[in-house]
């Protein structure tokens, strides 16, 4: 029950940043002014209006996802066991990045989305869908009694992967917070030459150098993304999802290119943002099976090990006593 609670709490994260991405490139953010939650003074707005639709419809949507996640944290933390201790950092992390996005969300409507605020609300929202998918993870997780030789095996191989997997999906984020800031701040309209009345940046070689330091990221990802996927394979676990990863993060690559080539066209922007999302997503999955793994340990597992690490030091001061004798 709580972990398929979790993954259609995934989803719908998923769902909502689409139709975020949809009201940035449609421009749709002000079509209900600057009334939160009420648009242009009405629960029940002009709907014939499609920007009001789509704005009003992502407020629906992002006001039902709160609920959700208050239940999905309710539901796992209800029903975790003493010995899952990564549900116990997880699920109140979700509710407090729930509330950080909500309060910037917020104030972004209040404040007329002024230009470059926007970012900070992709940022969050990105990290709460990051760590809805960390906590599906670790509720996916199956409690085991002993370790077999398989188990042991696999859980020091994931490990192993954690490390590149962090690095790549932590450079990834900060390559797309940079393209987003690039975008949001008008600093893409200033590059490109085009018009735009809402600017935060004005110079021009300001917007080439965010747009070069972006581009220095994107090669750099693909680097530690290599790294991580020869990892994966020489150890022969997660290849599926580590060669995903890599091929979305050239794709993401390609689409930025010809966002840029295709003078900021909404399709190949609104692209760009989504492959984006999905392979942070896929990142996250990454991270969570590498650094939690498929199992958790029991009480009882876990006091063995307690009580094997003990022995093992008692061992080691015994023998360093012989040793001085």
């Amino acid at each position: 029950m709580r972990h398929r609670l979790s993954l259609f709490t995934t989803l719908l994260t998923l769902t909502v940043l689409l139709l975020g991405n949809l009201v940035v490139a449609t421009e749709a953010g002000d079509a209900c002014g600057s009334d939160w939650p009420k648009c242009n003074g009405s629960y029940i707005p002009d709907f014939t209006d499609p920007l009001i639709v789509i704005e009003y419809t992502h407020r629906l949507v992002t006001a039902s996802l709160g609920f959700v996640i208050l239940i999905n944290f309710w539901v796992a933390w209800r029903k975790k066991l003493p010995s899952e201790k990564a549900v116990r950092k997880l699920a109140p992390l979700t509710v407090l990045l729930l509330f950080t996005q909500a309060l910037v969300g917020g104030l972004n409507v209040l404040l007329s989305t002024p230009p470059g605020f926007t970012t900070i609300d992709v940022a969050i929202s990105l990290l709460m869908f990051m760590s809805i998918i960390l906590l599906t993870v670790a509720l996916y997780r199956k409690p085991v009694n002993r370790w077999d030789q398989s188990m042991e095996k696999e859980h020091h191989h994931l490990k192993q992967l954690f490390k590149p997997a962090l690095l790549a999906n932590g450079l990834f984020y900060l390559q797309v917070m940079m393209g987003a800031f690039f975008k949001h701040s008008a600093a893409s309209e200033v590059f490109m030459g085009i018009d735009f009345s809402e600017r935060l940046i004005h110079s021009f070689a300001i917007s080439e150098l965010i747009y070069s330091i972006h581009g220095v990221f994107s090669f750099v990802v693909v680097v530690y993304a290599a790294w991580m996927l020869f990892y994966s394979w020489r150890n022969q676990v997660l290849q599926g999802l580590t060669t995903l990863f890599m091929s979305l993060i050239i794709l993401e690559t390609l689409i930025g290119f010809s966002t840029v080539i295709t003078g900021l066209a909404v399709l190949s922007s609104s692209l760009h943002m989504i492959t984006a999302t999905v392979t942070l997503g896929v990142g996250a999955m990454i991270i969570g099976i590498s650094g939690l793994g498929r199992y958790y340990k029991t009480e009882n597992f876990q006091e063995q090990d307690m009580q094997a690490e003990q022995e093992t030091k008692q061992r080691q001061q015994a023998g360093l006593k012989s040793v001085r004798s």
